[in-house]
C-alpha cells in the first residue's frame, strides 16, 4: 500500500504543483471521490488524504517529501472524524508514534522508536489528567 502511495504521488507530483490543484480519485468507483493529492505548503512536499471507509470523511493522511519519503502520517482509527494516531517520521523512518487512546482529543500514549522498527521506550497518560505516569525503556540504546 505504501508503495502505491508513493508512486501515485510520485506520477502526479508534476501535475499537481503545475495546476496549482488537488488531484482526487474515487478508488470504489461509486461517483463519490476517496482519495486526494494536494501539493504541500511552498510545493515542497505531497499530501495523500483518504476516506478508507467510504463515509465521506477523511481519516488517513499522508505527508511525502519531493522524493517520496514520508514525513508525517495521521489516522482515524475509530472513524469519528478526529484524528488520533500520528507517526513522524525522520529522513524516512518512523521515529515516534503518538496515540490518543481513548478518544478524548489529547495524546495519552507517546512511542519513541529506533531504526524504525524497534521500541526504545515509551511513555503514557494512564489516567487521562495530561502528566505522563507509566514510562518504559526497553534498554536497545
Amino acid at each position: 500500500m505504501r508503495q502505491l502511495i508513493i508512486m501515485v504521488v510520485m506520477l502526479f507530483a508534476g501535475f499537481t504543483a503545475y495546476c496549482h490543484n488537488e488531484y482526487e480519485s474515487d478508488c470504489n468507483n461509486d461517483g463519490i471521490p476517496d482519495q486526494w493529492i494536494a501539493a504541500g505548503a511552498n510545493y515542497n512536499s505531497y499530501s495523500v488524504s483518504t476516506d478508507r471507509n467510504y463515509d465521506g470523511k477523511v481519516d488517513m493522511i499522508v505527508d511525502f517529501s519531493l522524493d517520496g519519503k514520508t514525513l508525517e502520517e495521521e489516522f482515524d482509527f475509530n472513524y469519528d472524524g478526529l484524528m488520533d494516531t500520528f507517526n513522524y517520521f525522520e529522513r524516512g523512518e518512523q521515529v515516534r508514534q503518538e496515540i490518543d487512546s481513548n478518544y478524548d482529543q489529547k495524546i495519552d500514549i507517546w512511542i519513541f522508536l529506533i531504526d524504525g522498527i524497534y521500541i526504545e521506550h515509551y511513555e503514557q497518560d494512564t489516567n487521562f489528567d495530561g502528566k505522563v505516569d507509566k514510562i518504559k525503556k526497553y534498554g536497545l540504546k
